[in-house]
């Protein structure tokens, strides 16, 4: 395998040659793009997938047919057929890319129908679970290991079935779509590590994404802002701590993640419509323990 830099925004990579590991993987890659950038218009010798992390591009396919597409787009362009990508005047434009020989994946998956179904242009929106599935193959051809060829192999069978059960059911909708690998990494650092201060350009940072991208997603997604959340999952351990520990007030609004047992005392209350006196006045162990209203009213 030989792996080759590409210059762009973010220098990116490409590699060549794998199939020294498993012969059905021609090139695969990550590439981020200037705004405005246009490819040359060209062909390949095998199928091409791609999948847009982030930006937006028009794919030009054949004798002019054209289609956008976004961040949590999924595309695949038959061997032998025109194309070429024109990037928009966004600032970020990252894109993960694979090639594979078809006719050697056929022979082994022949019961999925892949022969039918990608003779053809396949674009899908929202499907953010193509950026796990194309990280995972990119992963494991960069890091040679023990069974790195069988490993290799799993990755690329993993993303064709993805796409065969997307296209026999229907495509999904928009609403029904997974949800995407960044907000889950930014979700679960937010529900397990509560305690600490996080701002959205740290959330971005770790989550390994944009800091607008991922604000723009999170409330797509999720539904809320990440500060909402982040409240809520503090509240609803200190209903916990309120319910089932002696904390006092103070005790438990540090543990929570909170500055101040002012600022707890105001969250608790817009969240639940009560002070943490009198939920914890409700509560089975009210007669058991003591506790300083004055902190919260």
């Amino acid at each position: 395998m030989q792996t080759l830099k590409t210059k762009g925004v973010t220098d990116g990579f490409q590699a060549i040659d794998l199939s020294q590991i498993i012969p059905e993987v021609v090139d695969l890659g990550a590439h981020w793009d200037s705004p405005g950038a246009q490819e040359e218009r060209h062909q390949h010798g095998y199928w091409e997938l791609g999948y847009i992390a982030e930006g937006g591009s028009e794919l030009y396919v054949g004798g002019g047919s054209r289609v956008h597409l976004r961040a949590g787009s999924f595309w695949t362009v038959t061997a032998g057929t025109d194309h070429w990508l024109r990037q928009g005047p966004g600032a970020r434009h990252h894109r993960l890319f694979l090639g594979l020989q078809l006719p050697i994946v056929l022979e082994r998956c022949s019961e999925w129908n892949l022969r039918k179904l990608l003779r053809e242009l396949i674009v899908l929106h929202e499907a953010y679970q193509f950026e796990q599935l194309f990280s995972r193959i990119i992963v494991e051809a960069a890091t040679p290991s023990h069974y790195q060829a069988a490993a290799l192999r799993l990755g690329v069978d993993a993303l064709l079935l993805e796409i065969v059960r997307l296209s026999n059911d229907g495509n999904r909708s928009a609403a029904s779509a997974p949800i995407h690998p960044a907000v889950a990494r930014a979700l679960n650092m937010l529900q397990t590590r509560f305690r600490e201060n996080w701002s959205l350009e740290r959330l971005a940072s770790e989550s390994g994404i944009s800091r607008a991208r991922l604000a723009e997603l999170f409330r797509r997604q999720v539904g809320s802002s990440i500060h909402k959340v982040l409240n809520k999952v503090r509240v609803e351990r200190a209903q916990l701590l309120l319910k089932d520990s002696d904390c006092t007030i103070s005790e438990i609004a540090a543990d929570c993640g909170f500055a101040t047992s002012q600022h707890f005392a105001r969250i608790f209350r817009q969240t639940t419509g009560s002070t943490a006196a009198e939920y914890r006045r409700r509560s089975p162990l009210k007669n058991l323990i003591g506790f300083n209203e004055e902190l919260v009213n």
